[in-house]
């Protein structure tokens, strides 16, 4: 299988190390209240992919009993996952800069009441439009938003996002520059934030981004979305413990789908470093499994011609905890 007719999925897990953080695991609270802040890239489109669904049934995953809040509510439809269905509240805003956050962020916090868990996905907006001469004063910016929210909640964890780039072909070089200068900000700002009974974290959405993850010049395509929310979602892991078993510490893989459409053959490659090897599923929409096959070696072929075209799910998961979910196009 040395020709590629088409990477169903890519995926890059950030390593991530207990001891980074200096605190070990525990149990997760329940029913913590997690807010999702930040501009378009939380909010999500008709046209393009918010990482909140794909967020949520990580979570779900975990068995782990939570609440997204937030003032704006999703309205597109999602499956149901696991018979639960998705839960639509967030503070994503399209536009939304870390000025119009840090102004707002005293009304939102007065009106939703307690928050144990913010995930912080903001400075695109800032950058992009004001270029690197402006990174000083979004980082300035985040630092006071993360002072209200610890002033809410002095314990609340808060994940915030070292930013993935926009599309090559708008990424100038102040702007390359902006990103860069603005992401290692962030990283210090986090050390510097996390003391006291607040933990703060930098999230990497940045090393290993393509172009190949975007539907247009700034927002995700549905493998953004699932690899933003994997890297959130394994931030998470490294605090507290998932119902199933989690690994904290991945090295960056491949794994590959193809063809995608598919409508006799779907090939597998899987690199020597995920092995344990795993379970590959397919599942309709609604999450029924369909067919389902133990992987044994690093290259598998599977026999979907007695599938109906239309799309459908394709779970690769190991032993390692790591799960990978993406769709896939019957022919």
């Amino acid at each position: 299988m040395t020709s590629r007719l088409f990477s169903f999925f890519t995926v890059l897990v950030s390593t991530i190390i207990l001891s980074n953080y200096g605190i070990s695991q525990t149990t997760f609270p329940a029913n913590a209240k997690i807010m999702c802040l930040g501009d378009s890239r939380v909010e999500g489109d008709p046209t393009f992919e918010s990482y909140r669904y794909e967020f949520w049934k990580d979570l779900v995953d975990c068995n782990w009993t939570f609440d997204l809040i937030g003032e704006e509510f999703d309205p597109l439809a999602y499956p149901a996952y696991q018979g639960i269905t998705f839960d639509p509240d967030h503070q994503g805003s399209g536009g939304s800069t870390t000025s119009d956050i840090l102004t707002d962020l005293p009304f939102v916090l007065s009106s939703i009441g307690s928050i144990d868990i913010v995930l912080l996905g903001i400075g695109g907006n800032d950058l992009l439009n004001n270029g690197s001469s402006y990174v000083s004063t979004a980082i300035a910016n985040i630092n006071s938003i993360i002072d209200l929210l610890q002033i809410h909640n002095p314990n609340i964890i808060i994940l915030v996002e070292q930013i993935a780039p926009g599309m090559t072909s708008i990424m100038t070089p102040d702007a390359t520059l902006a990103v860069s200068n603005f992401n290692s900000e962030i990283q210090t700002l986090s050390t510097i934030q996390n003391s006291g009974g607040s933990t703060v974290i930098a999230v990497d959405m940045n090393t290993g981004w393509q172009d190949s993850y975007l539907v247009d010049d700034t927002h995700y395509n549905s493998i953004g979305a699932e690899i933003v929310a994997t890297r959130y979602s394994n931030a998470l892991k490294t605090l507290f413990n998932c119902g199933v078993a989690f690994t904290p510490e991945i090295e960056i893989n491949n794994i590959e789908f193809y063809p995608n459409p598919a409508n006799s053959i779907l090939n597998i490659e899987i690199p020597h470093t995920l092995i344990p090897f795993g379970m590959f599923e397919i599942q309709d929409i609604a999450g029924k499994s369909l067919l389902s096959r133990q992987i044994h070696h690093n290259e598998e072929m599977i026999d979907v011609s007695k599938l109906k075209p239309g799309n459908y799910i394709a779970l690769f998961s190991n032993h390692g905890g790591m799960k990978i979910r993406k769709k896939l196009i019957i022919q």
